[in-house]
């Protein structure tokens, strides 16, 4: 019993850590990876602004807010070179990321979602 306590804690914990990923320093290799890591997960991009409020930072630093839009431009591209159909399928929610890279993605996705949906009812 105590173990399994131990396990839930544990788990708890580690819920908590992975929620807040975001850099708190000026890093710019920190940045670029967290960059890189949110367009891969399909968020939409955040603004230097929005990076300040979110992080704590009273400022960022302009090399941190670059590092961040580099490493987004990357994992955008890995992101966006993957199958719509796929996506969709699998259940995960498509932000709209693509439109400017790829603007058949979405429809791809749309398409794909509606016949996945239709096809489990």
């Amino acid at each position: 019993m105590k173990s399994f306590f131990l396990i839930l804690i544990l788990v708890v914990l580690a819920g908590c850590a992975s929620q807040h990923d975001m850099p708190d320093t000026s890093n710019v290799q920190a940045w670029k990876a967290y960059g890189e890591k949110q367009a891969n997960q399909g968020f939409v991009e955040y603004s230097k602004q929005d990076l300040e409020k979110k992080s704590g930072l009273m400022e960022l630093n302009a090399a941190a807010a670059d590092a961040y839009h580099q490493g987004y431009l990357i994992g955008q591209k890995q992101y966006c070179s993957q199958n719509p159909s796929w996506l969709a399928s699998s259940g995960q929610t498509y932000r709209g990321i693509c439109d400017e890279v790829n603007p058949q993605f979405g429809q791809n996705y749309m398409a794909s979602s509606t016949q996945y949906n239709g096809s489990r009812m």
